[in-house]
């Protein structure tokens, strides 16, 4: 009987392949029932193998991460996940937090929040699916010995060393006529440690206040200018790359006066929407159009390393608020006390409308994927929001 029940069994063990290819066709809330189940499945499920599959297959269904705004001054808000319609998602640490927290980025099911009343001097990364967070220690830079002025922060995936990173650019406030003095560092999910970089590259800069970088084939994006005693300003858009963590400058187009600028990019390419400022009252607009275009690194035929793409009219789709899957520019429209988003395709204008947010005032829009990723890589505890609850 017993050698009849062990040929049954080798009969029906399935080969390693196959259980793989099965599995990670699963929604994550299954997955994480399996993980109970034996410790042959478990180790399977957190394998870095089995994680890269089942986040290939769930990049193809990406959805929206998104925090609403429900009055001007933001203390009122909100979070949902969305691709139709939203689903109120609960905040780990709320209770504990000092103010709204900041959607720092958003990277293969991989949230960074800034945590901190201002400075950004506290970080989470956060796996919705999984219900897990991990709370980043204390940044390195302090303003013990002079003040802050601002910080710009960025959060990525380093593709070539499998790393997920956080990137704080600080700007220390400097006397008139004194250029202004920034320093860089990173944390790195795979080691769990900020590093202080060198930041010579970026000189005398002033990084727009509130600005988050934008991810674009491999690198961090924020628009800058120049700032010091001598020479005009300038205006270009600082690039750090997440492998090598190097710093270097991409020159921007002429604009005119009164012209707002938003980072995306499209199909893998470093690329520009720029329009008409909403606050500039009683000057007219220099254009009625959101004006796309995309940076070759090789330059065209013509020398020129911007190319115009396409143009959209404002009046139809409204104001750029995001960028989804690299293909598609979210636009935000007001009529009246009502609110629409569009899905526009700036290749050929196509457009459809989104039920994604419902928010008064305003908000905040990124791509999310479902995924394994665990919020650290093993050298720090990882928290899930049941023991939390649990400890309460």
């Amino acid at each position: 009987m017993r050698s009849k029940r062990r040929s049954m069994d080798k009969k029906t063990t399935l080969p390693q392949e196959t259980l793989t290819d099965i599995l990670s066709r699963l929604p994550i809330k299954s997955l994480t029932r399996f993980e109970s189940v034996s410790k042959p499945f478990s180790a399977l499920i957190n394998s870095p193998d089995f994680i890269s599959a089942h986040l290939r297959r769930s990049s193809r269904h990406f959805t929206f991460f998104i925090r609403h705004f429900h009055n001007p001054s933001g203390s009122n808000f909100s979070f949902s996940l969305t691709s139709n319609q939203p689903i109120d998602v609960e905040i780990p640490l709320l209770g504990s937090l000092i103010r709204f927290p900041k959607i720092v980025g958003s990277s293969n099911g991989l949230v960074c929040l800034d945590i901190s009343s201002c400075y950004a001097r506290g970080f989470v990364l956060w796996n919705i699916a999984r219900k897990q967070y991990s709370c980043l220690p204390s940044p390195r830079i302090s303003d013990s010995r002079r003040p802050f002025w601002m910080v710009s922060t960025g959060f990525g995936f380093d593709r070539e060393k499998n790393d997920y990173k956080v990137v704080r650019i600080v700007g220390f406030a400097c006397e008139r006529g004194e250029s202004p003095v920034v320093m860089v560092e990173v944390f790195s999910w795979r080691t769990g440690c900020w590093k202080v970089i060198d930041g010579r590259a970026i000189g005398a800069c002033v990084i727009h206040e509130g600005q988050n970088g934008v991810v674009i084939n491999g690198g961090l994006h924020w628009l800058g200018n120049s700032a010091g005693k001598s020479g005009g300003i300038q205006k270009f858009i600082l690039s750090f790359d997440l492998n090598t963590e190097e710093f270097r400058k991409i020159p921007t187009p002429e604009f005119s006066a009164g012209v707002c600028v938003k980072i995306m990019g499209f199909k893998g390419l470093l690329a520009l929407a720029y329009y008409p400022s909403k606050g500039l009252v009683g000057r007219p607009a220099a254009t009625d159009r959101v004006e796309i275009c995309v940076w070759d690194d090789y330059g065209g035929a013509d020398g020129k390393y911007w190319t115009k793409l396409n143009s959209l009219q404002l009046n139809a789709l409204g104001y750029p608020v995001g960028v989804t899957n690299e293909t598609g520019l979210i636009m935000r429209k007001l009529d009246g006390q009502f609110t629409q988003f569009f899905l526009c395709d700036p290749s050929n204008q196509n457009y459809r409308r989104l039920h994604i947010c419902e928010a008064t005032y305003s908000c905040d829009i990124h791509s999310y994927v479902e995924s394994l990723v665990p919020v650290s890589a093993g050298h720090d505890h990882r928290v899930t929001e049941e023991e939390v609850l649990s400890e309460v």
